[in-house]
Formats: C-alpha cells, sequence, structure tokens
C-alpha cells in the first residue's frame, strides 16, 4: 500500500558538503579549503554569502553544494557567478567531477551574465563545462564547432552525445579523408546512415584515426567495417591491428579462423585488446579456441586481455601451472569466473602464506573452499575479510575460523580486540548470546563494527537482522528511536537498514535526514517498512509535487518507495527531469539469476515511466495503446514518431512507446538507434512486431538477412514464414544475437526456435559442433531433442559447460544435459567443486539417486539458479549433512514447494544456513518461503509432541 501524501510542511534538505575529509578544514580560512560550517544553512532562500572569493575558495568543492546552493550563485547579472565568470580565466576546468544536473544549472546562471555562451572566446572558458554542451550546438558557426571539439578532448566522462549534436547536421557524402582524419574523436558522433554514406576509399584511409576512437556502437561498428573489409586483410595479426578497435565487429567464423600466434601478437595492440571488452561469449570463445589450437595455456595466459579470460574453461585451467598462475599474476582486474577461482586456488594454494598474498588474489577469492579458510591465521583472515569479492558463505566460513583462532570469549576481548574484527564475520557469529553478555563499556565499539558491515550480506529476511537490531538497542538503552539524536544516527551507520517500521514512524524527521544516506546503501524495501519509509519522507521532506532537484538527489534510489502516482506529481521541469535521469542510470540491474531473498535492488519500474512521462510529455504512451492486435496497419499522420534523440535519451525506457509510434518512426530513426532499440528487454510482442513491420518496410530482404544479429530480440516478433525466409541459413553469430532471450521457450515460440536449429544443422551435424557454437546457441541448446544432446562431442561440451550452465532449459532438456555431464566428467560422485559449479543449471537433472550421491563439500558450489530448478522430489532425496553444507545462498533459493517435502531433521539441517541463532523470525517483515515452511513444521511437530 503506498504512502499516503499529507500537506505537512517539508524540511528541506542540508548541504551535503562531504564531512570528515581530512583536506576540509572547520574554520575556512583564506589558504584553507572550505569546510561543512562554511556552506550556507538551508531555507536562506538565496546564498548570498558566497560571493566571488568564497567561490574562488572553494572551487571544485562547490559541486558538494546541494543543486539550490549553485543555482543561487546565478540568480542575476550581478551574481557571484558572473562575478567569478569575468574575473578568472577558466573558473571551471577542475570541475571534473561535474554532473548534467550540476552543468544544467550553472549554463542557466551563465545566461544571465550578459555573455554569449556560444562565442568561441566564452566556451575558452568553459573547461569541463564544455563537456555538457549538447543544447546549445546548433548555434555554432563551424570554426566555433572545431574549437569546441578541441576543449572536448580534455573532457573526463563521456562527451558521445555532444559530438552526435554536432554532427548530426554535417552531409558526409563529401567529406575526404583528410577532413575525417582531422575530425578525430569527434567522428563517433556521426550516425549509421552518415557512416554508410562515407566512400571506402575515405574510410579506409581513415582507419588509423577511427580505429582509435573509443565508443563506436556495434551499429557504427559494423558501418565500417563493411567498407573496409573489401580492402584490408584481417587474416594476420597485422591485418588485426589495422582494424584496432573495429575487431569486435567481426564475425566469429573470421576470428576462429586466425592462427593463435596471429591473435596473441594483435591483442599486444592496445585498441585491439580493448575491443574485446565489448565482444559477444561466442565470438570470445571462438578466439581462446583459435588460441588453444597451437598455443598452450601457459603461454594463452601471458598475452590474453583480461575480458576474454573468462572464456577459459576450467578444465583447461588445470593445465595452467603455479609459474603462470603466480600471485603477481592474479593480482590484475581480472573477472575469474568461480569454477575458474577453484581450479587457480587449488593450484597455488601452497603459495598463500601471508596477509600480503591474500590482498593478490582479487577475483580469484572465490575460489577458496571452507576447508581453505579453516586453517589460517588471524592476519590472513582479517585481510581477505578486505576484499568484497569474498561470498556469503566465504565470510560465514571465515568468521567462524577467525573467532576459533582468536581462542577467546567475545567477553574477554580487549577494546583494541574488538576493533581488529573485520565487520562483516560479526554478521555471521554462530551465536549472538555471547554479545548479549558484554559489559556496556565495550558493547559500544561492537556497535560501531556493525555500523560498518554490509547488511546485503544478510538474506533480506534473516531472523539475524533481528537479533542485530534488538543488541544495538541493548547496548545503547534506546527503547524508542524517538529519542535518537543526529550523532547516534550517524554512529549508527548501515545499521539503520535493520530498523522496523514503528522505528521509522518514531523518529524525528531531522534525525531521519540523517539517516538517509545510509537507508540508500540498504538496497530494497517491501511490505510494511516501505510504507512507513515513505510516509516518513513526506513527512520529512513534503508531497511529491514540491520535490526540488536537491530531494531529488538526497533521496536517490529511495524513489522506489513510491508509486506512479505520487511520482507523476513531480515538476516536470528541465533541472528536475536531468536529475531522475541521472538517478536511474546509477541503479544497475544484476545480471543473472538472483534468489528474491538476496535480490536488494531497488525496483525502479515507476521511476522510469515517471522519467518517460517527462522525456515524452503527452507523447507517452498509454497502458491500452500498448496492446494492439498484431499487425494492425497504423495510420501515421495522427501518430507523433519517437526521435532519436527520445530514444538515446530513455534508452530501457523505451518501452514507453505505443506500438505505433514505433512502427511510424523514421526510416533515419530506426536505423541509427537499433542498437538501443534491439536490446531493450520490456518490449510487449505488440510493440516487437511493429518494429519487426518497421525493419520489414526499412531493409530489402536481402539486407534483412544481413541484419538478423542486429535485430536481436525483435526477430522473437517474426512470423513462422518470416523465420523460414530470413533466417534460412543461419550462421552462429544471428543465433548469439537472437537466442540471448529465454521467451524463445514458451510453447508459441518453440517451434519457429526447431525450425532456427533445424536450418543452423542443415550444413552440419550436431557431433560437429564446437564449443564456440555450443556457447553462440545460447537458448536455442534448449530446443535439441535428448538424441541430439547425447551426440554432441564430450570434449567441445567440457569446455562450453559453464556457458551451459546458465540457461534454464526445460527438465527434460536438463536431464540429456546431465546424461551428457556424466559422460564427460563420470559419476555424479565423483564430481568436484569446479564441475559442479560449472555445470550450473544441469545439476537440477540430476535424479533423486544421483544427487544424494553429491559430496557434502560440493554442495556449496551448486548454483543457487540450479537450486531453484531441482524437483521437489529430487530435493527430498539430501540427506540432512548434504543440506546442512548448502550454503547461504543456496538456502535463499529453496522453494517452499521443495521445503514442503523435507522431514524435521532435515528441515533444522537447512536452516542451519540461515546464519540467525533463533529461526524463528519477528512480526513486521516479509516472512521468506522457506522461514515459513520451516517455523510451520517445527510448530506442528511441538504440537504432536505435546
Amino acid at each position: 500500500m503506498a504512502a499516503k501524501e499529507t500537506d505537512k510542511k517539508p524540511v528541506k534538505p542540508p548541504g551535503n558538503i562531504t564531512e570528515n575529509d581530512p583536506d576540509m578544514k572547520p574554520d575556512g580560512k583564506p589558504g584553507d579549503k572550505p569546510g561543512k560550517d562554511d556552506m550556507p544553512g538551508e531555507g536562506e532562500g538565496k546564498s548570498n554569502w558566497i560571493t566571488v572569493n568564497v567561490l574562488k575558495l572553494l572551487g571544485r568543492f562547490l559541486l558538494q553544494a546541494p543543486i539550490s546552493t549553485i543555482k543561487d550563485i546565478g540568480g542575476n547579472i550581478n551574481s557571484s557567478l558572473c562575478s567569478l565568470y569575468s574575473n578568472v580565466t577558466e573558473p571551471f576546468d577542475k570541475f571534473y567531477d561535474l554532473n548534467s544536473a550540476q552543468a544544467n544549472v550553472l549554463f542557466q546562471g551563465l545566461q544571465k551574465c550578459n555573455v554569449n555562451i556560444t562565442d568561441q572566446k566564452e566556451i575558452a572558458k568553459l573547461g569541463q563545462m564544455a563537456c555538457f554542451f549538447a543544447p546549445f550546438t546548433d548555434k555554432l558557426n563551424q570554426s566555433t564547432v572545431n574549437f569546441l571539439m578541441m576543449k572536448l578532448k580534455n573532457c573526463s566522462g563521456d562527451v558521445k552525445n555532444v559530438y552526435q549534436n554536432l554532427m548530426k547536421s554535417r552531409p558526409t557524402d563529401s567529406i575526404n579523408a583528410e577532413e575525417l582524419k582531422n575530425l578525430g574523436d569527434a567522428a563517433v558522433g556521426f550516425s549509421v546512415n552518415q557512416l554508410g554514406n562515407l566512400s571506402k576509399k575515405v574510410i579506409q584511409e581513415s582507419l588509423d584515426q577511427l580505429k582509435k576512437i573509443n565508443g563506436w556502437s556495434q551499429g557504427q561498428k559494423k558501418a565500417l567495417l563493411e567498407k573496409v573489409l573489401d580492402g584490408a586483410d584481417t587474416q594476420n595479426a597485422t591485418g588485426l591491428k589495422k582494424l584496432g578497435g573495429l575487431v569486435s565487429a567481426l564475425d566469429s567464423k573470421a576470428l576462429g579462423k586466425l592462427k593463435g600466434s596471429d591473435l596473441l601478437e594483435a591483442f599486444k595492440s592496445q585498441d585491439v585488446a580493448q575491443s574485446a571488452d565489448s565482444m559477444q561469449p561466442v565470438q570470445k570463445k571462438s578466439i581462446v579456441r583459435a588460441i588453444l589450437k597451437d598455443k598452450s595455456i601457459n603461454e594463452a595466459l601471458k598475452d590474453l586481455p583480461p575480458a576474454l579470460m573468462s572464456e577459459l574453461s576450467s578444465q583447461t585451467l588445470k593445465n595452467a601451472t603455479d609459474s603462470t598462475l603466480t600471485l603477481d599474476f592474479l593480482d590484475k582486474p581480472i573477472p575469474w569466473n568461480r569454477g575458474q577461482a577453484l581450479v587457480i586456488i587449488k593450484t597455488i594454494l601452497k603459495n598463500l602464506k601471508t596477509p600480503e598474498d591474500m590482498k593478490k588474489l582479487r577475483d580469484a577469492v572465490t575460489g577458496l573452499t571452507c576447508s581453505n579458510l579453516e586453517s589460517m591465521s588471524v592476519d590472513n583472515l582479517r585481510a581477505l575479510a578486505a576484499n568484497e569479492k569474498m561470498t556469503r558463505d566465504q565470510v560465514r566460513c571465515a568468521a567462524a575460523a577467525y573467532f576459533k583462532a582468536l581462542n577467546k570469549k567475545l567477553a574477554d576481548l580487549t577494546a583494541v580486540e574488538i576493533t581488529q574484527i573485520p565487520p562483516s564475520f560479526l554478521l555471521f557469529l554462530k551465536s549472538f548470546d555471547e554479545l548479549i553478555k558484554m559489559q556496556s563499556s565495550t558493547c559500544s565499539s561492537v556497535v560501531s563494527l556493525l555500523a560498518q558491515a554490509n547488511p546485503k550480506l544478510l538474506p533480506r529476511s534473516s531472523a539475524r537482522r533481528q537479533e542485530i537490531l534488538k543488541f544495538i538497542k541493548s547496548c545503547l538503552n534506546l527503547d524508542d528511536t524517538l529519542t535518537l539524536n543526529a550523532s547516534q544516527v550517524y554512529n549508527l551507520g548501515l545499521a539503520v537498514c535493520y530498523f522496523d517500521p514503528k522505528d521509522f514512524d518514531n523518529m524525528g524527521t531531522d534525525v531521519f535526514q540523517g539517516a538517509i544516506d545510509k537507508l540508500k546503501d540498504c538496497g530494497k524495501f517491501e511490505g510494511k517498512v516501505k510504507e512507513s519509509l515513505a510516509s516518513k519522507i513526506i513527512a520529512t521532506y513534503g508531497n511529491s509535487s514540491t520535490w526540488t532537484p536537491d530531494v531529488l538527489n538526497q533521496l536517490q534510489s529511495l524513489l522506489s518507495l513510491f508509486n506512479s502516482t505520487q511520482l507523476e506529481k513531480l515538476q516536470t521541469n528541465a533541472d528536475i527531469r536531468v536529475v531522475l535521469g541521472n538517478i536511474l542510470s546509477q541503479v544497475m540491474k544484476p545480471e543473472g539469476f538472483v534468489a528474491p531473498d538476496l535480490d536488494f535492488t531497488p525496483k525502479m519500474d515507476d521511476v522510469s515511466k515517471a522519467f518517460s512521462k517527462m522525456v515524452l510529455g503527452d507523447q507517452a504512451a498509454t497502458p491500452s495503446s500498448k496492446r494492439r492486435k498484431r499487425a494492425t496497419a497504423y495510420n501515421c499522420s495522427n501518430v507523433t514518431p519517437p526521435t532519436t534523440d527520445q530514444i538515446q535519451t530513455l534508452n530501457a525506457g523505451c518501452t514507453a512507446f505505443s506500438p505505433a509510434q514505433l512502427q511510424c518512426m523514421s526510416t533515419d530513426t530506426f536505423t541509427n538507434t537499433l542498437d538501443i532499440l534491439a536490446s531493450v528487454k520490456g518490449f510487449s510482442m505488440e510493440q516487437l512486431t511493429a518494429l519487426t513491420v518497421k525493419a520489414l518496410e526499412v531493409y530489402s530482404q536481402k539486407d534483412l538477412v544481413k541484419q538478423i544479429s542486429s535485430l536481436k530480440g525483435i526477430v522473437l516478433a517474426f512470423s513462422q514464414d518470416q523465420v523460414k525466409e530470413y533466417l534460412a541459413t543461419p550462421d552462429i553469430d544471428m543465433l548469439s544475437a537472437v537466442g540471448e532471450s529465454k521467451d524463445w521457450l514458451n510453447p508459441e515460440m518453440q517451434s519457429k526456435a526447431k525450425i532456427i536449429v533445424d536450418n543452423f544443422l542443415k550444413n552440419k551435424t550436431v557431433s560437429n559442433l564446437t564449443s564456440s557454437d555450443l556457447v553462440g546457441m545460447r537458448y536455442f541448446i534448449c530446443v535439441l531433442s535428448a538424441e541430439q544432446i547425447g551426440n554432441i562431442s564430450n570434449a567441445e561440451y567440457s569446455t562450453a559447460v559453464s556457458n551451459i550452465g546458465k540457461l534454464q532449459c526445460p527438465s527434460d532438456v536438463l536431464t540429456a544435459l546431465k546424461n551428457k555431464a556424466i559422460s564427460t566428467f563420470g559419476s555424479p560422485d565423483t564430481w568436484s567443486e569446479h564441475v559442479a559449479q560449472d555445470l550450473g543449471t544441469t545439476m537440477a537433472g540430476l535424479t533423486g539417486s544421483e544427487i544424494s550421491k553429491l559430496g557434502e563439500r560440493v554442495m556449496p558450489f551448486l548454483t543457487p539458479e540450479a537450486v531453484s530448478l531441482i524437483p521437489p522430489a529430487v530435493f527430498k532425496s539430501l540427506s540432512a549433512a548434504q543440506l546442512r553444507s548448502l550454503g547461504t545462498d543456496n538456502f535463499a533459493a529453496v522453494s517452499s514447494a521443495q521445503i514442503a517435502q523435507l522431514d524435521t531433521v532435515k528441515l533444522q539441517a537447512l536452516n542451519e544456513n540461515s546464519g540467525a541463532t533463533n529461526p524463528a523470525y519477528s512480526a513486521g517483515h516479509k516472512i521468506s518461503p522457506a522461514f515459513a515452511a520451516i517455523t510451520l513444521a517445527l510448530t506442528l511437530l511441538t504440537v504432536n509432541l505435546l
């Protein structure tokens, strides 16, 4: 239930100049950096005290002030901002942290200074402000455009949108090679159509410059590559180096034909190495497979870019030696997956001796097992605790090992020893009873540690959260949050994440403001806590219709607490719109499966809808307009079509367009934004159908076949006849681009999916599928028959297994894949930790007899996604010992249907993974299905015994 808005007068947010910054002194004397006390009090309306001298003193620290403060300094021609601009050569040159919302209000202020900011002399003074010049580019002459492009080279952030505005009206059919080279990075602003109009000769002669440019979209790369391939030899290292960053647009077949030595040599070029970051898994696998044909794993590891390391199979990594997998080699940002990490740790374990060694593990730390951690020293465990890549189970095991190694009761620890405890370890104490017994003189030190511990390590419904809250309240003698003061809230830090609805209801509004910054880091709120927080925010800041950009910046992801009705009342001015867009861009959805109880990502759907309405105004589609019958002929004379700018601004929010709007967009808009449109996940089938109609209108039959890979998810809306026509001879890159969606497994889609797979296998037998093919097929693997899966080469399957293990195939297909795993890796009772981890969802295909034979040491390395897919009738075959070893993440993935199959002994064993002293859970919080079922079963048992 949404919070009810009131008419209570809002409390305006305080300034947020960084506190406790060692470079910022509180007295603000000349020569010192400004401190918190120098900032204006909120509610003063104008920041008249900020003179030009104060602005000079503040420098880039001005950007830590609220937007309202920045806005106030530029109110008129006599403002401090105008004085600063007139008297300082480059007042904004150090504004490296400037964001679009701040730039927007600064530009508004400068426009009141009686200066023409589109004049070249004025642009020279803009510094980092020039990086946000996109709204004014249409007012510049060519000389000024060239000057601005020089300034943009000094920008610290992404300025592609500025380049796009500068280039959008520039004709390209008459540009020569010299002119294109002189554009430099600005060429990234050309649209796909504009690049297509450049002659082959011009592109080929400018390739040395074009290949170095960062920020090309995949569509832009393909447009350039189409003109280059005729005149470039891409079958050796020299040819690849000439392509530079465009290498990522080569198809996997071309990449797979190259010699390993040529590929490794090419990756010594920074441009080529960086291109791997934007490659698809099928391209990466093709490269790795080609390299390993004639190079050893040790040779490959020396020169492979980090982005390609993820496609090295665990089986292959087993052949790497510790002379290659050194600690210094691991001390790099390499995204090892957990299966790889397990193999790496086995190889180097004997070399892990000191805390410094532990710090070098980085991503490979996830390969440490509980048995590895149990024998480590206190110092080594403390060093590992600082690694944010540690999994929940590793933190739990490390905590147990740490407190065992201390060999002291918590009550006997000195104040110094308490402060040395890694905060995260306290979350996984075997029992909180010891903490309760601590003296008040030392318990406050423990509270300080709990205030630093990441609450996201604990499942959202974990009873440990309430144990922590109970301990904190007991230690602080806190009976009611009504008595909390701002200093206490500050000291509580992240512990405010454990507060219950009553705690928030009773908190004073001034004190609540102090908790906002920490509440943003808590993650997702639901149920009564969500309602309570929403009500408290309205009581503190007023109705949403009165919220300023400062309020939005303070709330950030907490906007997810409000429904679309409340958010639609936000003001729709440019400042609000820019801030809202910034907030949405900072909330990233996790990739892959996440158990609901471990999903801490705020749900921003309603915020996205509100933002879309601000961008589109009356153009925003109504829910009913998104649900039209397929193949509807729209009268486009009555439709306002999307623009390129709108699509680029909304990105994933393009779901706000109606099918009519999507179908009626111009050809240029469609081709120039296809990369975005084809990647939007939330389109309805009606919207996808409209995009299909547009694609058929834009491309000829021959061109549409070539564009299949670019259309991606749009292909889902193809009719069966269109699938037969346009995917008659699909290659693996087409399957990879189209097959990312699980929707192909829907009953109405499966017949089309089988046609695509059958067409792909016309010229290739299943037994000849390579690991690159298996990776590239994605969800199309799930429509293969059991016989076809059985015919897959064991060797090729073994090096593609971790990719296949991420697919949620139907149960009969998982059974067939499990049989393939047995024929490849042997009996399940012999499977190691890394095999179980790599097999992923395939483990859900095991029978009751097979799953009961898995070793206890393997259980924590089942993936949560696999656990969620195990049929309840099979799940009950797990022993109490196996269930006890399942782990925190896997425990969170257990369903109520699986729970219902367990007896009391097994339920108790499973519940040990919750990490709580007490399995019972307090009222007022959402109870997970697992906890609910366990509690009910134990209660019924107790009643029966009585």
